[in-house]
This record gives C-alpha cells, structure tokens and sequence, in this order.
C-alpha cells in the first residue's frame, strides 16, 4: 500500500508530523466559510473592507489570549519561514552592525543567516545532552550582539529548550530573543516562553491549521521590512492579510489547547512501544532524540545505513517518516544538526525521524516498527 496510491485517507500510517500535521476538518470548514463571507480586502475602505478588518483584529486578540500574550502584538506572515527571516533580517539590517548569536540546532529559515551575515554571526553549540546551559549563553555574547535566535523545540531531535532561562540571560545583556515556536505550538505550554520572548513565530500547519499560516507575537515592532508594498502589519509586512487562515490558526490552537494533555499521555505510550519493539529487534541503533523531548517526535541513527534508503523504502510500504529535517528530504549530506549533537557522520547519515500525531494508533505503531525492523535487517545485508 502507498500513501499516493488510494491509501491517503488511512493517516495512521502517516509519521510525518513534524514536517506537516494533517488540518482539522472543522478548520477547514471554517477556513472556506470565513473566505466566502468575508471577501473584503481589510485595507478597503468600503464596508466589506471595515467587516473584514474588524475581523481581523479580532482574530489577532483570539490568537494572542490563547498564548497568554494579550500585551504583545502580533505581525501575520506566510509562515514560520518568513516569520524566522523577518525577524533575523528585520533586526541586522535594522542595526547593520549588530551581531546575531544563533543555535546550531536552529532550523534552516534561521540558520540561513549564518552564511548571509558571516562575519556577524557566532554560532552557539549544544553540550553534549543538546542543551545550551546559560553560562555557555552568557560566555558568547559579545558586546555588539543584539540579537540571540534558537528553536523552543529543535524539529530534528525534539530537544525543548529552557527558553525563559535564557531570555533572562538575554535581559540582562541588552540582547534581544527570538524564539522559533514552529514545533512548540499547539504541542506544549508555551505561556511562559512566549512571555519571555521577544518575539516569537509559529506556522500554522504544524498543529493543524493550515498551510500559508504563521507569524511573529512580538513586543517590539521596531524591524526592517522585508517585503515592499503596501501598508500592513504596521507598515511591516505588505501583503493583504489571510484572515481565514489566521481565524482556522486560532481554531486548530483551541482544539490541541483542549486536547494536549490527552494527546501528550498518548503520544508517549506510542513513543515508547515503538521504542520497546526496536530494543526487543535488538538493532543496532542509537537515539538521537531523549525521553524528555517533544512527546511523540523520536530521532534514531543506524550506523553505516542511509537513512534516506530506509525512508523509501517504508514509503513503498505505506509508511511516511523523513530523513532528519522535512527540508533535508533529498540531500544526502549529513544533517547539521544531527552532527552538532555529537554524531559522526556515519551516524548522522544513517538518522531518520518519526514523528507521531492524534491520527497514529498503536496497531499502526506496531505495523511500522515491524516493517522497520525488515526494511534495517535487509539494509544491512546489503551494505
């Protein structure tokens, strides 16, 4: 069975949560509802345009109460890569001599910067656990930092970052944080991390919203603009806003808001069998991921594999998992991330990521784990 070929609706076949969660049915309705009653462009001065532009704001206060951010502001984006570039490139060319500090762990719409800024970047490497103790923190911010940017939750290892820690650290150095919230929200609490930080992005389609979705919960508004034109978003992002995709944001987060505390206990009973089976196969594998990361995302390297082998060939049997990053999918250079944990490149190589969501059962679990077992065990015949 393949996912492409009559098996799309099974989605407890699908492991891919990380890259994209499936939207809830009810968004979607309220997504094409929202599209057909309000037409108006919210910049229009005419009366379709005023119902649209209340709308709009009052989306905006939705979305921001559910974060418990309701003195922060929030500035609509396309999605958590725009937002990550917004932020990165709207403080270095607002102040074009300030220095950026960025995680090694970040995504690739943060860590971009690390080539298109090179001589105004240091890079933060983990500890050996994944982490970013303060002292370390603290030890490289240089006087000309403005700016520190690292993921709430790492998307290829699950790592969670103590992010109000370091944003102490930030404080007291008169360094500005940004947080990629991309894999937090709708996932953990991310109340306090939100509060802490100065700005904070997210993408919708990662907790069931849909695609096109995401943006900046900022305190400070004061960015370079990145994209010319008109006037929205405070001058800020010129565009004419989504407004359904931001009403179907704040639909999703209200569902897993509900949820989360059903679907983090399920996800780590599931989490965990899959590992039990994997240990009781006796493979040669190693966990990339650690037991206190994102319920449900699990990381794992076989040495002397390639994890892009592996992925297709449980594609064939109609199972979705990804080698490392969503965006890493055709590259078979090893992942940065993967080797900034301290992996070799042979283990980085050999890496692929499960990620499991409310659609994932525990006989779907059983029946991946078991055609991993098959798809490593033949592998490692042929290498």
């Amino acid at each position: 069975m393949n996912l492409t070929q009559g098996n799309q609706n099974n989605l407890s076949f699908y492991f891919d949560y990380a890259a994209s969660a499936p939207p809830f049915a009810q968004v979607i309705e309220l997504y094409a509802r929202i599209s057909q009653q309000f037409c108006g462009n919210p910049s229009a001065l005419h009366m379709p345009g005023r119902a649209a532009s209340t709308l709009l704001q009052n989306c905006k206060k939705q979305f921001l109460e559910l974060c418990h951010a309701k003195d922060k502001l929030l500035i609509l984006t396309s999605g958590g890569s725009e937002a990550n570039n917004l932020v990165i490139r709207g403080v270095m060319e607002r102040e074009n001599k300030s220095r950026l500090l960025l995680t090694a762990d970040t995504h690739d719409s943060a860590w971009f910067a690390h080539e298109y800024y090179r001589k105004r970047v240091d890079v933060l490497y983990p500890d050996a656990e994944g982490s970013y103790p303060v002292e370390r923190v603290a030890a490289l911010i240089k006087p000309k930092t403005r700016l520190l940017s690292l993921p709430h939750v790492c998307n290829e290892t699950g790592k969670i970052h103590p992010v109000a820690e370091i944003a102490a650290c930030c404080r007291q150095r008169n360094v500005l944080l940004h947080c990629d919230g991309v894999q937090a929200v709708g996932h953990l609490d991310i109340n306090s991390a939100v509060a802490a930080s100065d700005f904070y992005t997210f993408s919708a389609h990662k907790f069931g919203g849909l695609r096109g979705t995401g943006g900046i919960i900022c305190s400070d508004q004061n960015l370079q603009p990145q994209i010319a034109g008109g006037r929205q978003e405070g001058g800020l992002r010129a565009g004419s806003e989504n407004i359904a995709g931001l009403a179907a944001a704040g639909a999703a987060l209200q569902i897993c808001e509900s949820t989360m505390s059903a679907e983090t206990e399920k996800l780590k009973d599931l989490e965990n069998l899959l590992g039990d089976q994997l240990k009781t196969a006796k493979l040669d594998f190693i966990f990339n991921s650690k037991p206190a990361g994102l319920p449900g995302l699990i990381s794992l390297a076989f040495p002397g594999l390639f994890g892009i082998n592996i992925v297709a060939e449980l594609d064939l049997l109609g199972f979705a998992v990804s080698a490392g990053s969503a965006c890493h999918a055709n590259n078979t250079e090893p992942s940065r991330v993967i080797l900034a944990i301290g992996r070799s490149k042979i283990e980085a190589l050999g890496t692929i990521r499960i990620s499991l969501g409310r659609h994932n059962t525990r006989e779907a679990v059983l029946s991946l784990a078991d055609a991993l077992v098959e798809s490593v065990r033949r592998q490692r015949l042929l290498a």
